[in-house]
């Protein structure tokens, strides 16, 4: 009897040294945890995009019925615009813009297909917040990556806060509106460009606009902890803000799964230097 007695508490002793043993293997090392190697679970993908094209798409499709929700950028572009972040720079910006032509009479010819749209230009950052080179750069849907003068950037971002912004303030929770841009930080995308230089199928990448969502109902406690470094940042103010998801197109039809659904992101102003 006694040997019966005695035979669950070991099998329950030993149990949980094996899920102890389990749980120190869960631990992550650093750079396990960078965005790059966690692509947004489906759900919350999927809610980011429906919830963008339920709100905020809507009312840009009202402003000009022109405004796209999507974007290609060719692969040489993209990872260019990765290898060539300059020294001192640790982060890549990603601004809304609203591009109108009339403003820039014989200039940036290719950007008129966007004329009075909502547009994204990018620059190098440092961790102050400068802008390092004094230049934007535009790569969306573009057949070769665009310089943009500063003085001309400006002129474009103001063109957002003024055109843009204040119609879609109204879909984020915070009294703060909606957000002036993303940004990308240098490790994350290194790790993602090493990771799609491994890869022989990548025709280009796609940028989709999306926005962020309550996901306490959507994430597993398991996912909540692997996404921890992005979700840290973010309150229930965030919710409506804009975002982008990186998809990754393949040579033939369909995406690269493996470098689909990401939304390396942070948001800005509420996360800046």
């Amino acid at each position: 009897m006694k040997k019966l007695i005695k035979f669950p508490w070991l099998a329950g002793l030993l149990l949980c040294l094996f899920l102890i043993a389990c749980v120190d293997k869960k631990q992550l090392p650093k750079e396990d945890v960078l965005l790059a190697h966690v692509p947004m679970p489906a759900k919350l993908d999927s809610a980011m995009r429906h919830s963008f094209d339920k709100e905020t798409y809507k009312i840009l499709k009202k402003l000009n019925a022109k405004n796209e929700k999507s974007f290609k950028v060719n692969k040489e572009n993209y990872l260019q615009m990765i290898e060539q972040i300059p020294a001192g720079a640790d982060r890549v910006a990603f601004s809304f813009v609203q591009f109108n032509k009339d403003k820039f009479p014989n200039q940036y010819q290719e950007l008129a297909q966007f004329d009075g749209e909502l547009y994204m230009l990018y620059y190098y950052m440092d961790k102050s917040g400068k802008n390092i080179t004094g230049k934007a750069y535009a790569m969306l849907d573009v057949k070769q990556t665009i310089e943009i003068d500063e003085k001309d950037y400006e002129i474009m971002e103001n063109d957002y806060i003024n055109n843009i912004k204040p119609y879609i303030d109204k879909v984020v929770k915070g009294t703060q509106g909606n957000t002036l841009r993303v940004k990308m930080m240098k490790d994350e995308l290194l790790a993602y460009k090493n990771r799609a230089m491994t890869k022989k199928n990548v025709k280009n990448f796609k940028i989709t606009l999306a926005q962020w969502v309550n996901y306490e109902s959507i994430l597993s406690k398991t996912e909540s902890s692997i996404l921890r470094k992005k979700l840290k940042l973010y309150t229930d103010e965030n919710v409506g803000q804009m975002t982008f998801i990186t998809d990754c197109q393949k040579l033939e039809e369909g995406n690269v799964e493996s470098l689909s659904g990401f939304d390396l992101n942070h948001f800005c102003p509420q996360d800046c230097p």
